[in-house]
């Protein structure tokens, strides 16, 4: 994204505000978080949603699970279709769960680990 500093950033929903967690070149980070995978490190951008099950699973029990993963999936999907409308690559990747917690921590203390969509061109080709 133009304009915007290497680093890690929360988007906070409910005010439309993008918050920067730590300013550094992370793509190795990404990487590894990304289950070791270089599409993660290669990405422009790596998404990782992530979720406060305590309350949902309170509330709706298993099926507030499922729901947080509909929702993960249908939220990447239309990142998928963004990138797909300006001819840029995404896709969806696996990733080690409680290390995602700990690398955005303390923000993501209690927090369960989603969804990762890894998207744009990869650093190789803009290089």
């Amino acid at each position: 994204m133009e304009g915007l500093e290497p680093g890690a950033y929360v988007f906070h929903r409910d005010r439309g505000m993008l918050e920067c967690l730590k300013l550094a070149n992370l793509r190795a980070q990404a990487g590894h978080l990304g289950l070791d995978q270089e599409l993660a490190a290669d990405a422009a951008v790596d998404i990782f949603f992530l979720a406060d099950l305590r309350p949902i699973l309170q509330r709706f029990g298993n099926r507030g699970y499922r729901a947080v993963q509909l929702e993960a999936g249908i939220l990447g999907g239309k990142l998928y279709l963004a990138a797909y409308a300006q001819h840029l690559g995404a896709t969806g990747l696996t990733f080690y769960d409680d290390e995602v917690i700990r690398f955005f921590s303390p923000h993501a203390e209690g927090q369960s680990a989603i969804f990762l969509v890894a998207v744009g061109e990869s650093a190789k080709t803009r290089s």
